[in-house]
């Protein structure tokens, strides 16, 4: 579902997508932006017991969360760890006394490591609180509040570095872009954030239990940006040149960003410069032990990785085996199956070859019953055929019938024709005679001769005589 109120990426794309419960997508820069992310206002400490980034954040709240310890055991485990290695990359790019400034600088333990080293550092936390233990801990300047509302000096800054810190940013254009107002033209930007992997869907995160899953804290990381995401993002602000560095933690990215080419220090420059001090030659030990801690600790990781991936091969090397074994317990069954199979079929073989022979006994005695029915139906034949030959005959017979009585029924009735003919013209003869019969009878009756007979037979009448008539 498209989202399109009230949320927005940092580069201005309000058609959002819809990721996770948590999170929309960004189609044009791949970003992840939190769906209830703190909003500006709220980095505003006004009660540091209460407001989200207070004192709690940092005695309780990421050790609840995340296991993390409190401040206080990172205020010493973070210097051998991670201060070291985040002092050896700035200073490939910058070296004392270069002025610094760390956004979020928690417990304050990088900002004193590069005082140590011989830089002008200084930090900064929403938290007084955390101010104070900090300026406390380390004696180190540590300045109060956001960014925007410190009073810095334009293009005074060196480099400011901001670790896991740019993913917290409800505005993160405003502030960087203040941030850099602040560099001289040749300063950098050192950013160490979550990398997300462009490309995986919520599911298949899910599915294969991400590390990444543990960083989409919607509340925390307002801005989730990939390797693409960060480097149009610092192009969009003038800093063409982007170099990612290793990583500490495999779901992290560590870059740097500068608006002119690099050109990175050597370790004999980098060692020129600390060993000019007492505390820079403290920190070059801590470097030299760092190193080869480090290189201890990458050979140990090459190692887990390979462990796991021959652990993941055994593991499946013996869902193998035990499939294969799965299978050939199978096959056993399989086999014994088929071999009472075989068993029941030799002996429906043997029923099966008895009957055969009763029924190749029925089958000869069918044939011979056949031969005596060919011999009949070969008699019949004749005897058809003989018949045929009869029948033919006398349908050869009725035919010269039928031709016959059709050419008496012809002279019939041409006969009864000139009958017809002869006694209707008798008839017409006859009616003739009798109408000129007729005619002299009515004329006769009209003469004298004829009224004076009448008379007479009256008169024999009236005396008692007998007339002609009687």
């Amino acid at each position: 579902m498209t989202q399109t109120l009230r949320h927005i990426c940092w580069c201005g794309n309000t058609e959002l997508t819809e990721f996770s419960p948590d999170y929309l997508a960004c189609s044009q820069c791949g970003t992840l932006v939190s769906k209830t992310g703190l909003r500006a206002e709220q980095l505003r400490i006004k009660d540091d017991n209460h407001d989200f980034y207070g004192k709690e954040y940092w005695l309780s709240y990421q050790t609840e969360h995340y296991g993390f310890p409190d401040i206080r055991q990172r205020a010493r485990q973070d210097l051998p760890e991670r201060c070291l290695y985040w002092l050896r990359t700035l200073m490939a790019y910058k070296l004392p006394p270069a002025k610094v400034l760390e956004l979020g600088c928690a417990h304050g333990g990088f900002v004193a490591m590069m005082g140590w080293a011989g830089f002008e550092a200084m930090g900064l936390e929403l938290s007084p609180w955390v101010v104070e233990f900090a300026q406390q801990t380390f004696n180190m300047p540590i300045l109060s509040g956001p960014l925007e509302d410190q009073q810095l000096e334009p293009e005074s800054f060196d480099a400011i570095v901001l670790y896991d810190v740019m993913e917290h940013l409800p505005d993160p254009v405003a502030t960087i872009s203040h941030g850099a107002s602040l560099l001289k033209e040749d300063g950098i930007f050192i950013v160490q954030m979550p990398n997300y992997e462009e490309g995986k869907t919520y599911s298949e995160m899910v599915a294969q239990k991400d590390h990444f899953l543990k960083l989409m804290q919607p509340i925390e990381h307002i801005h989730l940006l990939s390797r693409r995401g960060v480097s149009q993002f610092f192009k969009n602000l003038g800093f063409e040149f982007l170099q990612f560095e290793q990583q500490l933690f495999d779901y992290d990215m560590f870059f740097v960003a500068s608006r002119q080419p690099f050109v990175p220090y050597t370790d004999e420059q980098i060692s020129y410069y600390l060993l000019k001090s007492q505390s820079g030659r403290m920190v070059q030990a801590l470097l030299d032990k760092s190193s080869d801690f480090n290189k201890l600790k990458f050979q140990y990781q090459n190692i887990q990785v390979q462990y796991q991936t021959i652990e993941t091969r055994r593991a499946e090397l013996l869902k193998i085996i035990e499939q294969q074994g799965q299978e050939i317990a199978s096959l056993r069954s399989q086999v014994s199956a088929t071999v009472t199979d075989l068993q029941q079929t030799k002996s429906q073989l043997i029923q099966a070859h008895s009957d055969l022979q009763h029924t190749q006994s029925q089958l000869n005695q069918s044939n011979l019953d056949l031969q005596d029915t060919q011999s009949q139906l070969n008699q019949s034949n004749s005897e058809n055929e003989q018949t045929q030959s009869q029948l033919t005959q006398i349908h050869s017979e009725l035919q010269h019938t039928q031709s016959q009585l059709a050419q008496s029924q012809e002279k019939i009735q041409h006969f009864q024709q000139n009958q017809l003919q002869q006694i209707q013209n008798q008839l017409n003869e006859a009616k003739a005679k009798l109408k000129v019969i007729n005619v002299e009878i009515a004329a006769m009756k009209t003469s004298k001769f004829w009224k004076l007979r009448s008379l007479w037979f009256k008169f024999k009448g009236f005396v008692g005589l007998p007339t002609d008539n009687e």
